[in-house]
């Protein structure tokens, strides 16, 4: 990784909440002094812009982000990188949750880098309330940016804690470390805890309006406080409806306050810069023909030639071992183009994908991850790098939608917000009210016979793939049904509904390892007992922020593993 100095003008000097026991506190002479760190408005202010950079980098630059689409059967892949092979494979196991795990760094990421985010907007909001004054004659709005800015990423970057773990702490501007340790607080009530400072970034935002957001801090030229605000109900609408764990819990969100901030939101695409912006997601999804390739589980629910549910069999181990790659039939036109040959291997490229002709993953660790199809929804990015990086698309505003009318019981008004990808992009048939509703455990299916349910979840997975890397799994999280079975497109049995703390910060905390996942724990709570010693202290230690630089990080044909 390299130390992010020119390109942002910035010194990065923030304390990184770090969990450590009182008794192991070693002074580091090589610290820097917060106070003085801090002191100078200008590095207060290139300390709060530099942790939306943070965030992005733990969300699209982890191995988490891999591992999960893996997971989430949107993107197969065999090879070790990042966990893949061994947390993709099936039948699952269990996340290997040790700091020795050779993929440990893979899991850590995630948790460091929201965690660094958060204690970087923290020390940025604690020194302009204790009298740093980033305000100059030609800009009598920075403190007022900066503040409301460090709340959007406090608020991201708690949300983000909640989607992938299942515990956290609760980190706000108030937080008192010297008052002992935070407690320890389960997912739903850190995401309640982001809802709520997000729902305060939006009413700070729109008061505030016309003020702009430099764009090296967002890579958005034009954006306003407006628009942060926009991409904010944006991300309330994906975060409320993402964090369930099961269908149970996902058919008791506030699908009316999803469908509003849904409908007040925007979509959201930082420009890459081929430097320190960019995503593992939008680049080697988008650009190598060795890397992933589209799940059969993802595609095949439009297949119509009956290949899939010959692939699909009785989901059985026998079955799974069986399986290999396959070419599908579809209307489909992310899928598949037009013209003649449709039921060969001479298939014509479809907007987001097409078939390669061949599978290139090695058949030894799995014949079931193997697929012609390649993802290249993304290569338009990945070919030049300074072009929009899709995080949130409007497809899925307009999705979410489409589930507040399903569980409303609107026929109609869901059939309306399914065909604006399924007719706008797919070209397929239009969905209609007289599909019938079906049932939320009906299994994804692009096929016209299918339930408006199946449609929806069909287009769910397809628009959100190569977007956000949590959004599939997430998706399929939330439409799991009881004791992990698979039915109505959920994850796999034996999958993590949410993954633990690191076993690196476990250790730190004096606490006991702990993990989720695994057959022999199908059926069983996502929990884990915790035990913690007495005197466990936390310490807030300044640390150099490093971002990691797209062309010391570029991976080639000879890095899989």
């Amino acid at each position: 990784m390299n130390k992010l100095k020119n390109k942002l003008t910035i010194t990065l000097l923030a304390g990184l909440v770090l969990f450590a026991c009182a008794d192991l506190d070693v002074s580091n002479t090589n610290a820097p002094d917060q106070d003085r760190a801090l002191a100078k408005p200008a590095d207060v202010e290139s300390l709060i812009r530099s942790t939306f950079l943070v965030f992005w980098q733990g969300t699209h630059l982890s191995g988490n982000s891999w591992f999960i689409a893996t997971q989430g059967d949107g993107n197969s892949c065999s090879w070790g990188n990042w966990g893949m092979r061994e947390l993709s494979s099936e039948p699952r196991i269990a996340h290997n949750n040790s700091p020795a795990w050779g993929y440990a760094s893979a899991a850590e990421n995630l948790w460091y880098r929201l965690y660094g985010a958060i204690s970087s907007a923290k020390d940025g909001l604690a020194a302009i309330a204790g009298g740093v004054d980033l305000n100059t004659a030609d800009d009598a709005n920075a403190n007022t940016r900066a503040s409301i800015f460090a709340r959007w990423i406090l608020g991201m970057s708690h949300a983000m804690v909640a989607i992938h773990h299942d515990q956290g702490f609760i980190i706000t501007e108030e937080t008192d470390f010297a008052a002992g340790t935070p407690e320890l607080s389960p997912y739903g009530d850190v995401m309640t805890a982001a809802i709520g400072i997000l729902e305060g970034v939006i009413t700070e935002a729109n008061s505030n309006a016309s003020i702009t957001i430099p764009e090296a801090w967002l890579h958005l030229p034009g954006f306003t406080m407006a628009d942060l605000a926009k991409v904010t109900h944006s991300m309330i609408a994906r975060y409320k409806a993402g964090v369930a764990r099961n269908a149970t819990e996902r058919a008791a969100v506030d699908w009316a306050s999803v469908k509003s901030h849904a409908d007040q939101g925007t979509p959201f695409a930082p420009v890459g810069d081929s430097e320190y912006w960019w995503s593992y997601t939008h680049y080697y999804g988008g650009i190598q023909p060795y890397w992933t390739r589209a799940d059969y589980r993802f595609i095949g629910p439009s297949d119509q030639s009956g290949r899939f549910q010959t692939w699909l069999g009785d989901n059985s181990a026998a079955t799974v071992q069986g399986r290999s790659e396959i070419f599908i039939v579809t209307d489909d036109k992310r899928i598949v183009g037009g013209g003649a040959a449709q039921d060969s291997l001479a298939q014509t490229a479809g907007k987001y994908m097409f078939n390669t002709g061949y599978a290139f993953l090695v058949p030894s660790r799995g014949t079931y991850h193997r697929s012609y199809y390649l993802i290249t929804k993304t290569t338009e990015y990945a070919k030049i790098l300074e072009a929009p990086m899709e995080d949130l698309v409007q497809q899925e505003l307009d999705l979410l939608v489409a589930e507040h009318y399903l569980r409303a019981g609107d026929a109609t008004n869901a059939a309306t917000q399914i065909n604006k990808s399924r007719v706008g992009i797919g070209e397929m048939t239009a969905a209609a009210a007289s599909d019938g509703l079906g049932s939320a455990t009906d299994a994804p299916s692009a096929l016209d016979a299918a339930s408006l349910w199946a449609k929806y979840k069909y287009e769910k997975l397809m628009e959100g793939n190569q977007t956000h890397p949590w959004l599939n799994y997430t998706d399929r999280r939330g439409w799991t049904g009881p004791i992990g079975n698979d039915y109505g497109g959920g994850l796999l049995p034996g999958t993590p509904i949410h993954y633990p703390i690191p076993g690196k910060e476990l250790e730190v905390l004096l606490k006991d390892i702990y993990t989720f996942g695994g057959q022999d724990q199908i059926g069983q709570p996502g929990t884990a007992s915790h035990k913690m010693r007495e005197g466990a202290g936390i310490h807030n230690r300044g640390f150099y922020i490093e971002f990691q630089k797209l062309g010391a990080q570029m991976m080639t044909k000879a890095d899989l593993r």
